[in-house]
């Protein structure tokens, strides 16, 4: 016999989506294996994960909707459960419901009640910095010098945050665990909820005789000055990590990572658009007219332009490949050159009259009258 899915979520056969999704939700808070107190909540629960795979999957539920089966008529393949109880890998969040902030309320860290594996409370172990380069370190790659403040494990005690080995203990509150389990008092009846040990905070050992340079911590801060390779072609706002240069773990007895997120200073000379250049080169109208070869400074070298006879206001031109280098691949973006024609402010006699001969070549007799009255 065909199962029932609208059933099985307690909804009715034209239920929209949002109404799928809330019955949903509120049967996974009712028959969670994790804070459920009903006998048959595992099997309830599977029932009700595998009819929302097929209602919430626009596709499986026409075929449902038309043949009584996810397949069609071909038979029905059942949609799967989630997470521990799930064959199918049926995922809530796939479909844009988020069961957290229900079980947060019972002290669990997550769907699914993942506060109960145990694990200790990890600290936090990552080191962020920043840095500023110039354009051309971003063209050559540099190795740049960085100031950064961590934990490292304390010379005095090894690390280990007592005078002895003898001194470090299982903590009596947590058995060792870290996290201490609760019972309380909910609208769902009597649920165990789990918080972090307020005794060895969360590291499940405890310190009879501390270590006098790190008060037991295992950890000292240091400041230092580190070399850090960066790679030519690096865009502003990307962020490097540099593996373990970070904070000093006791419980894992290892390092973190730094993240460096780089800034690019603004050049004087060129505009940044990726691995494109943009600069702007200032002509005379002489040379805008006859054409010209330029040579300007790129970076460390000296690079020539060919200026082309007759070349106008505001004309574009490209060197191919004489951009900055590509980020995390071979090659180079190109060199985007803005010609801008400088007229001059105040002209001699002489040159007037060169002026005004050429002019007079001018198929345009207008332009040589209307010259001719400036002048005069």
């Amino acid at each position: 016999m065909a199962k029932d899915y609208y059933k099985t979520l307690e909804v009715e056969k034209g239920a929209s989506k949002e109404d799928i999704k809330k019955a949903y939700k509120k049967l996974a808070k009712k028959y969670h294996p994790d804070i459920s107190q009903e006998k048959d909540a595992e099997a309830k629960f599977k029932e009700i994960n595998e009819a929302a795979s097929v209602l919430l999957d626009d596709d499986k539920k026409k075929k449902y909707d038309t043949y009584g089966s996810a397949d069609g008529p071909a038979g029905f393949g059942g949609g799967g459960n989630y997470g521990s109880y799930s064959s199918g890998g049926f995922n809530p969040e796939d479909f844009g419901i988020n069961l957290d902030d229900i079980f947060e309320q019972f002290g669990f860290s997550g769907f699914g009640g993942r506060g109960f594996s145990g694990s200790r409370n990890k600290n936090e172990t990552t080191v962020y910095t920043e840095v500023e380069l110039t354009l051309e370190d971003v063209y050559f790659g540099i190795k740049k010098e960085v100031k950064i403040e961590r934990n490292v494990k304390c010379e005095t005690c090894n690390g280990k945050g007592a005078k002895n080995s003898s001194d470090v203990i299982k903590c009596n509150t947590c058995n060792g665990n870290g996290v201490v389990i609760e019972m309380q008092r909910t609208i769902l009846g009597s649920m165990r909820t789990q918080k972090i040990c307020s005794k060895c905070h969360g590291t499940g050992e405890q310190i009879k005789n501390p270590c006098s340079s790190c008060h037991g911590n295992g950890t000292q801060i240091k400041k230092e000055i580190m070399e850090v390779s960066i790679p030519k072609g690096i865009e502003n706002g990307v962020t490097l990590r540099v593996s373990g240069k970070g904070h000093y773990d006791r419980q894992t007895s290892s390092f973190g990572d730094l993240y460096l997120k780089v800034y690019i200073q603004k050049d004087e000379k060129f505009d940044v658009d990726g691995s494109d250049l943009y600069m702007n080169l200032y002509l005379n109208f002489i040379q805008a007219i006859l054409g010209d070869e330029i040579e300007f400074k790129h970076f460390k070298k000296t690079l020539s332009l060919k200026i082309p006879e007759g070349t106008q206001p505001g004309t574009i031109l490209r060197l191919k490949g004489k951009g900055l280098p590509h980020f995390n691949y071979e090659g180079y973006g190109d060199l985007y050159v803005k010609a801008n024609v400088i007229l001059p402010e105040k002209t001699t006699k002489e040159q007037k009259d060169i002026l005004l001969e050429y002019a007079k070549t001018l198929k345009d007799k207008s332009v040589f009258d209307r010259v001719k009255k400036i002048f005069k």
